[in-house]
């Protein structure tokens, strides 16, 4: 019997190993394989979308909001307008703006602009040039024939020459910024990004990085890098495209070696992304990881049938040793040591099962299975055999106890049992298990002693048992189903305890089961508690949730009612973070749907929803902050490209897709003055322009869309004082003389 028993726990622990390793080994690797693969993918995409928001977007945004038409970008647009060579506080303030300017944007190495008009460079934030040929244009600024030749108005460039005077290699973005009024001549505007910049938000020693531009040049290349083997890359990229739509990481050879290449193409900037590593590095750590979980997993094996060889033997000769000892104290007679294992444990078997069948005619153990089937009212004919004599009293009243995890609860209802049954000749009180920790107890009494009995068993039974809480069913007559009727009353009653978490002992009565209500009116108070959020006041939210749950103590609603309409106020959050465009796994990493139905009780139900709140406000905060200010630079560029054309509040408002009241609340809060007052003054900006380049008053009323020239002299004397025509003269006329 041992070989056989070694033979077959040998082939077992052999095929279980095998199964193991083939199955779990093969299955893990590959769910870790396809992790290890999208963690890497994020981190990259991450690291992309950082380098195209923080650096080359950033730079982007430098012409469009320090060279528009603006109050606030007149110091920087001035040398357009007028030649500022020789003039201290002019050129002061110009270079103030670019100090401004340079402490906002950290990535930008220099910034090169050239006014056309007066023909004048600034390099580097602060040097000022006077550029009377093209040769000291060129000088200065080495980038300006190529953007010139290439006829656009915006080029990314690769300037790995250096930029003028650091020589510093850099990506630049150049624009041309145009206006009206300055007669077809433009600003040139270069924004040189530091190389070192990128290597901050990605790691470029393993790895190679590359920048394409829109028009699919390579504009960086990280240090090292081959640019044979990135164009290599870049074309397997191209061709493998198609095939890996929806998964950006791709495999492509390069020199008979395999290379992993994760890409992002911005739509913002138009700028193409690719990172690019040997599969032997970027797989170093998970072939690692399989060589160690092989070589433990043979030594494990190894060390597996050893033991279990040593244990089978040492297991058979105990075993048998023991059978033998055991069964002499015992006085049962198996046949000496010379007799076989299986015909010892045949005798041991035969005898065990005897004493098995008294165990379970145990008196306790039948009467919780009868208590228990009294509850459920199962097999009644039987279980009033058991317990008829503990039944012959005329009421009954079932008790839930709800005791702490540690206590043994099997030992305690035999103690327990013993002490009430006919406790004081007044009742009986039979006991049993229940799920979550608890007991039941069905107490069986006459009518007439009821308060004593209910007094009684409280009183006596804390001093027994710890009880974190004791639910009462109804108090029925003991006739047919009763018994079942009043554990479902107390079943019923405990679930009020999720809104009475205080309360150590709750009743049945108390309750008002029957009279609660099954609906209510706390649709006002959700419609006062979504204004709250949408106002982004957490103190009146906070009062109507407070609110809220003293209307549930305190009005008698059915359980059902209250968890409905806690889930309606989780639904409530959730659609106004949908509305906001606010992802729920972002702000909170969890699924508040989901979550809220493990909440014990109303108080942390009520503590978990306001830190909710606080949660979901600072993050709508955020989020409009940054939308405020990219719709405040998108009005003022409409209204500046628009100030000669029909610029009404109901054209923005079509422009903006906002209702017309709504968007004059927004523009006067964006820019600290009503609608009318800021394009009265914009229009007033426009007509000295104008002025200045000698048109008509009759011209510049019909341009800026003034029904009649009279009525434009009018506006124009309240801003200014005096009429156009005076203006004209007492500042230009003199100023050209």
């Amino acid at each position: 019997m041992f070989k056989k028993l070694l033979y077959i726990n040998l082939l077992s622990i052999t095929v279980l190993s095998l199964f193991n390793y083939f199955v779990f080994h093969n299955m893990n690797s590959e769910s870790y394989l396809e992790n290890f693969k999208a963690y890497n993918q994020r981190i990259a995409n991450m690291a992309f979308q950082n380098i195209d928001l923080q650096i080359v977007e950033a730079a982007m945004k430098i012409p469009q909001l320090y060279f528009s038409s603006i109050n606030q970008n007149k110091d920087i647009l001035l040398p357009q307008d007028e030649d500022i060579i020789g003039s201290p506080a002019p050129v002061r303030k110009l270079v103030d703006q670019l100090e401004r300017l340079h402490n906002v944007y950290p990535y930008a190495e220099s910034v090169d602009i050239f006014y056309e008009a007066t023909n004048t460079v600034v390099t580097d934030f602060s040097s000022v040039h006077q550029a009377e040929t093209e040769e000291k244009v060129l000088k200065y600024l080495p980038w300006y024939d190529e953007f010139r030749a290439s006829g656009r108005d915006v080029l990314f460039l690769d300037n790995s020459g250096g930029v003028y005077p650091t020589r510093k290699p850099s990506v630049s973005y150049i624009k041309k910024v145009t206006l009206p009024r300055w007669k077809g001549r433009a600003i040139f505007v270069a924004v040189h990004i530091s190389l070192d910049s990128f290597q901050n938000l990605i790691d470029e020693e393993n790895g190679t990085l590359v920048l394409v531009s829109p028009d699919d040049k390579i504009l960086y290349l990280s240090e090292g890098g081959r640019r044979q083997t990135c164009e290599t890359v870049l074309a397997g990229l191209e061709e493998k495209g198609g095939e890996t739509r929806g998964f950006p990481l791709v495999s492509v050879n390069v020199s008979d070696e395999d290379v992993t290449v994760f890409s992002y193409s911005s739509l913002a900037t138009g700028v193409k992304y690719a990172y690019y590593i040997q599969d032997s590095t970027f797989y170093a750590d998970y072939n690692m990881r399989n060589r160690i979980f092989l070589m433990n997993f043979f030594i494990s094996i190894i060390f597996n049938l050893l033991i279990l060889m040593v244990l089978s033997w040492i297991n058979h000769y105990t075993f048998k040793k023991q059978v033998l000892k055991a069964s002499k104290e015992a006085g049962i007679e198996i046949g000496g040591r010379k007799a076989s294992i299986d015909h010892s444990l045949n005798v041991l078997t035969n005898e065990i099962l005897t004493l098995n069948e008294t165990v379970q005619s145990s008196k306790p153990l039948l009467r919780q299975n009868a208590v228990r089937a009294l509850l459920l009212s199962r097999e009644q004919g039987m279980v009033r055999e058991e317990l008829g004599t503990y039944l012959s009293l005329d009421s009954v009243r079932v008790v839930l106890m709800y005791c702490p995890e540690s206590t043994d609860l099997n030992e305690t209802i035999e103690a327990l049992q013993e002490s009430y049954l006919n406790r004081n000749n007044m009742y009986h009180a039979l006991f049993t298990t229940m799920e979550r920790d608890g007991i039941v107890s069905i107490l069986v009494f006459d009518r007439e002693n009821e308060e004593k009995v209910f007094e009684d068993f409280a009183e006596n039974f804390g001093s027994c048992l710890k009880v974190s809480r004791m639910v009462w069913g109804g108090a029925l007559p003991l006739e047919k189903d009763n018994i079942k009727n009043s554990f479902k009353s107390a079943v019923e009653t405990a679930r009020y305890g999720f809104i009475y978490p205080e309360k150590t002992d709750l009743r049945c009565e108390e309750m008002n089961l029957k009279e609660r209500k099954g609906s209510g009116s706390h649709l006002k108070l959700f419609d006062l508690a979504e204004r709250a959020v949408n106002g982004e006041n957490y103190l009146d939210f906070k009062y109507h949730i407070e609110s809220l749950m003293v209307s549930f103590k305190d009005g008698n609603y059915t359980i059902d009612y209250c968890h409905s309409t806690l889930r309606d106020l989780v639904a409530l959050l959730y659609q106004i973070m949908n509305q906001k465009q606010l992802d729920m796994w972002i702000v909170f990493g969890y699924d508040i749907r989901e979550y809220y139905k493990q909440i014990e009780d109303i108080d942390q139900f009520g503590e978990w929803i306001l830190n909710l709140c606080e949660v979901l406000l600072r993050n709508i905060r955020q989020k409009k902050q940054t939308v405020d200010t990219d719709l405040q630079t998108r009005l003022a560029r409409m209204i500046e490209e628009n100030l000669e054309n029909d610029i009404s509040l109901d054209f923005l408002s079509d422009q903006f897709s906002m209702r017309p009241d709504a968007l004059s609340r927004l523009f006067k809060q964006m820019m600290g003055k009503g609608y009318t007052e800021y394009i009265k003054e914009k229009k007033m900006e426009r007509a000295l322009e104008l002025l200045k380049e000698d048109h008509s008053v009759k011209d510049i009323a019909q341009k800026l869309g003034y029904n009649s020239p009279q009525y434009f002299i009018k506006i124009f004397k309240e801003i200014y004082g005096v009429t156009p025509h005076q203006y004209k003269k007492k500042h230009f006329v003199r100023g050209r003389g």
